[in-house]
């Protein structure tokens, strides 16, 4: 549930706060799940989790998408799967919180819970597939390729579908999901999200420094005084709160930052490697092809080509 738009506190970067809002979403007792078509000027949702599984189509809008540890820019088609409490949040580019009528976020959402059709239905041995699929959903999927075209028909028609026919629906998305392997992993698999309030607090500063900086030379020592801790305490508790170690993560900022102005940007990639807070060519494309498994340029004709398929059909 996006929830109704509240009046934007509005940064150039992500500030998601690292402990997520805990929500529980209001059900229509005339339906097991929930079904909805939202538009509104930005997503309104802040940094949050809910014991349902949610499946996002975007519409229509661009921003960053933060799911667990993993963040990267979202376009119109946008599809992920997300698991039960798992944190996440949507931010719009800059742009859709200025009031320019001309830009709108759209989405159709879908939340359910495991046991919306009874408790055992899932565990009778026809639905064993499914039952895999929410097991990879834990750490949220993004829905690729000809499975995510499909979906999103799906979700579309679901729209003007009532009764069974809106649960035969589901239970075929949730099918063509299983059985395709067309899907990304987003958070790491050991993401672990419970924290004590202190280091809840801490990290938020820690994230907040990284993302107003992650495009200048940031130092374990920088972001250790902002955790008021030693350099080797600070990269344990880095690495205990992300599962990941601090340079990992800083690239990965950096890298999606990358992706989005591949996308959006007329810079040539040497441009892009120095503007994503990178110093050198090789450092650059060794990264960006360890965490998209794609060079920058097969990155950008890819995407491109996605959202050309996207947008036409």
């Amino acid at each position: 549930m996006w929830g109704n738009p509240v009046a934007p506190v509005m940064k150039l970067n992500t500030n998601c706060d690292m402990k997520p809002r805990q929500e529980k979403l209001i059900l229509d007792p005339k339906y097991s799940f929930v079904l909805q078509k939202d538009v509104y000027p930005y997503y309104p949702t802040p940094w949050h989790c809910h014991p349902e599984y949610e499946l996002v189509l975007v519409v229509k809008s661009t921003g960053k998408r933060t799911v667990g540890n993993h963040e990267e820019p979202f376009f119109d088609g946008d599809l992920v799967l997300l698991g039960p409490n798992l944190p996440h949040c949507y931010q719009n580019d800059p742009a859709y919180y200025e009031n320019n009528p001309s830009l709108t976020a759209e989405a159709i959402v879908i939340h359910f819970n495991e046991d919306f059709l009874g408790k055992e239905f899932f565990n009778i041995p026809e639905m064993s597939p499914v039952r895999k699929l929410f097991h990879r959903s834990q750490c949220g999927l993004k829905i690729l390729g000809e499975t995510r075209q499909r979906v999103a028909d799906m979700m579309h028609e679901m729209l003007n579908l009532n009764g069974y026919k809106r649960i035969l629906h589901l239970l075929g998305i949730l099918e063509l999901l299983a059985l395709s392997e067309e899907a990304d992993v987003l958070a790491s698999p050991g993401y672990v999200q419970q924290h004590a309030v202190a280091d809840n607090d801490r990290m938020t500063k820690v994230h907040d420094y990284i993302m107003a900086n992650f495009r200048r030379n940031i130092g374990l020592t920088d972001v250790a005084k902002i955790a008021n801790m030693s350099v080797p305490t600070f990269c344990r508790f880095f690495k205990s709160c992300t599962q990941k170690a601090f340079s990992s993560f800083l690239n990965e900022i950096r890298i999606g930052y990358a992706c989005k102005l591949l996308v959006e940007e007329n810079y040539n990639i040497s441009q892009i490697c120095y503007e994503s807070g990178f110093n050198n060519m090789s450092n650059f494309n060794r990264q960006f092809k360890r965490i998209t498994d794609k060079s920058p340029l097969q990155y950008k004709q890819d995407t491109l080509s996605d959202v050309a398929y996207l947008t036409s059909a």
